[in-house]
């Protein structure tokens, strides 16, 4: 568990940091990926982990809300492999304590993601 918070942080800002980078280079996907935190997140809060990996899956957006949490997946006993990510997600479910402590930090990673991408306004 060493340096977890400073790892959620790190998280955060690299999402926040793609979705800026995309605002700065004219891409308007920057919008896309801004509105779908909050949508992102609340499903997470209202459904579950795995709930939240479907979520993403279906809008296209994995590339920054599952690709770029891959760091906090080492903080759990279920481990990745060859970047399984469904695999992943089912297994997580396996262990109460594992799927509610990446739920908690993958909430807390999102929130933090939500408090920076409103300062890019939205021009």
């Amino acid at each position: 568990m060493d340096k977890l918070e400073y790892k959620i942080n790190e998280v955060a800002f690299e999402i926040f940091k793609a979705i800026k980078d995309m605002k700065e280079s004219k891409n308007n996907e920057w919008k896309k990926y801004r509105n779908e935190i909050d949508k992102a997140l609340g499903v997470l809060a209202n459904d579950g982990v795995y709930a939240y990996w479907g979520y993403c899956k279906s809008k296209n957006i994995e590339n920054l809300f599952i690709e770029k949490i891959e760091p906090l997946m080492e903080y759990t006993k279920t481990k990745l492999n060859d970047e399984n990510y469904e695999e992943y997600f089912q297994k997580l479910s396996n262990d109460i304590n594992d799927l509610l402590f990446f739920k908690e930090i993958l909430e807390k990673t999102l929130t933090y993601v939500r408090y920076h991408a409103k300062a890019l306004g939205d021009d």
